[in-house]
């Protein structure tokens, strides 16, 4: 009894390539982006795990969350974000912050949601899901929203609800 086998080089090839695809190209560990424009820094993006893949289009991911920090043109420190998950187009400077999704301004207004785009270039953070604001105030729920990055000006779209929190003078 004979037996044999043969490879297909071709055939080989294609599935390494389609194969390749689904792993990064990159992977960095304790990683720090700064995001910055005409030499100030104005936003800066700490991550544990990023996975850069060049497929159809470049990419990071971070699977292991991220928190990106908002500054000012003076250097002071407007606004955070905080996500479990978040992947970044690199040509487009657009991010998409998914997984418990949490931001704070410097009045410690909080927004919650479960996605979250941020869009680098035009520095504003928006979403289609539900929101969650809640202020010193007052919280409020709704559908949609579009921000500003440091979260100081906001919209908020089909609102929900409001709940006033009312403080004794006691």
């Amino acid at each position: 009894m004979i037996a044999s086998c043969s490879n297909d080089l071709k055939k080989i090839n294609e599935i390494s390539i389609q194969n390749q695809a689904s792993y990064p190209l990159e992977t960095i560990y304790d990683c720090e982006i700064i995001y910055s424009d005409s030499a100030r820094v104005r936003a800066l993006l700490n991550a544990n795990l990023v996975n850069r893949y060049d497929d159809k289009k470049t990419y990071l991911e971070f699977n292991d969350g991220i928190k990106v920090q908002f500054f000012d043109i003076y250097g002071k420190k407007e606004s955070e974000l905080n996500a479990g998950y978040a992947i970044i187009d690199d040509k487009n400077d657009l991010m998409l912050a998914e997984n418990n999704v949490i931001v704070r301004n410097i009045k410690g207004d909080i927004l919650e949601t479960e996605k979250l785009n941020w869009n680098h270039d035009t520095e504003e953070i928006f979403t289609n899901e539900f929101v969650k604001i809640t202020t010193q105030n007052e919280v409020i729920y709704g559908i949609g929203l579009e921000s500003n990055q440091n979260f100081s000006k906001y919209s908020i779209r089909n609102i929900k609800g409001t709940i006033k929190i009312n403080q004794s003078d006691e």
